[in-house]
């Protein structure tokens, strides 16, 4: 009868050198039958750098400086592969949740990638899901990335789709293959703040679209902000240059909160519609949203606007300098808007109010604001209107006026005397 002593330290002994196999197994050795199962895969010559294998934070084979084709077509610092029951029971035909980190595609391969994996789940290697962690694309004159996500695969082997996600998971890209160079891209985002610029946050915004080489056409913008609906239309072109044009609608938004963004003081509440055109042109597609150029028209209904009273400097046919403060209410208040890298220019603004309206003329420039306005007030028979010059900055403007005019209450005046002159003869 075997020694129970002996028998538990034959054991532990067999169960070491188990554990301690993986570390010193001379993987190179079967690195050339791995390098022909993934040139099967993807339809290019692949070169492994070296292999190991690590027990922390879990047992993982690591592929290192994998290399496709060539370093400028495809260079993967690591493929991970975990030590998984499914994957070693299929090691060489199948594997799951494999992770490529840190990797650098040309825009060709990338392109190409559809095509080179073959839908053919006879042949080759298959893998099941691809997570990507930390992988760009390179262009001609800039990289795309780095991006993270998951590529998913159909029964056949074939791609699947492309599934990005950004922003903590409120933001999702998922990209599948179409017609041959083509790809269908859709774009999902709830709770999700715009990352340039000024950060406007929609509820929801769904993009839908094509990709090719050559850019991204979104044929249908959708979103929910501020209380209010967009919709709408793009185009990206990417090559050279970077050129993102379009248009948007708008519908019902809350004003304030959108205005807020640019100016916490001086700004409007009420519901607004807008028609917008914008084009943004750079050499880098990080650099796009810095030189805007936006044109459009917009109307608010039932606001007011605040930092700006519009009414007091009616009551004075004395020269006045209104500094700061106060509001003004209105029914519409209407005009056009364009936006470029220096300037934000308001123009043919109407501000209408029972029998108060206010034309105007606004440009802002370095948080500094200039324009004039001219308004008028109908009380019966009597009309007061003004000019009024628009200095100073854009949380602290300054009202200059000349002095109101008041032509019809003169008129008036004078035959209320003419009256009493022909009584008294």
């Amino acid at each position: 009868m075997p020694n129970p002593k002996n028998l538990l330290i034959g054991s532990v002994v067999f169960i070491g050198l188990a554990a301690a196999l993986p570390l010193v197994f001379p993987y190179n050795s079967f690195k050339n039958e791995l390098e022909n199962k993934l040139s099967q895969m993807h339809g290019g010559k692949t070169n492994i750098g070296n292999i190991d294998f690590s027990y922390q934070p879990a047992p993982v084979f690591t592929l290192h400086n994998v290399v496709i084709d060539n370093p400028e077509t495809a260079q993967l610092a690591e493929v991970i592969i975990p030590v998984t029951s499914y994957n070693l029971l299929n090691w060489g035909k199948s594997m799951r949740d494999v992770v490529i980190r840190n990797a650098t595609f040309s825009r060709a391969f990338a392109l190409d990638l559809p095509n080179r994996i073959k839908a053919d789940a006879t042949e080759g290697l298959r893998i099941d899901r691809l997570n990507i962690e930390q992988a760009s694309v390179k262009l001609e004159s800039s990289t795309v990335g780095p991006i993270d996500g998951e590529l998913h695969f159909n029964p056949n082997g074939s791609i699947g789709d492309l599934v990005i996600r950004a922003d903590q998971g409120r933001a999702e890209i998922q990209v599948q293959p179409a017609e041959a160079g083509q790809f269908k891209v859709q774009f999902n985002a709830k709770g999700w703040e715009l990352p340039f610029g000024h950060p406007v946050k929609f509820d929801f915004l769904k993009l839908m679209g094509t990709a090719n080489a050559e850019g991204l056409q979104v044929s249908d913008i959708r979103g929910d902000v501020y209380g209010g609906l967009i919709t709408g239309s793009a185009q990206l072109v990417w090559g050279k240059d970077w050129v993102l044009t379009g248009q948007v609608f708008s519908k019902n938004i809350s004003v304030e909160p959108l205005i807020t963004l640019f100016s916490p003081i001086t700004r409007s509440t009420g519901r607004m519609n807008s028609d917008v055109t914008f084009k943004y042109q750079s050499t880098s597609y990080n650099q796009l949203f810095k030189q805007p150029q936006i044109q459009g028209r917009f109307i608010i209904q039932d606001g007011t606007l605040h930092n700006f009273d519009l009414i007091t400097p009616l009551k004075s046919q004395s020269p006045t300098v209104l500094r700061r403060g106060g509001q003004t209410n209105f029914s519409t208040l209407a005009g056009g808007i364009a936006i470029n890298t220096n300037a934000v220019a308001l123009s043919g603004l109407v501000l209408e109010s029972g029998k108060f309206r206010s034309r105007a003329d606004v440009v802002i420039r370095d948080g500094k604001i200039s324009g004039s306005a001219a308004s008028q007030l109908a009380a019966g028979a009597v009309t007061v209107s003004n000019q009024l010059s628009i200095t100073g900055l854009l949380s602290a403007p300054e009202l200059r006026s000349a002095g109101s005019s008041r032509p019809q209450s003169d008129v008036v005046n004078n035959t209320e005397q003419s009256k009493e002159e022909a009584i008294a003869e």
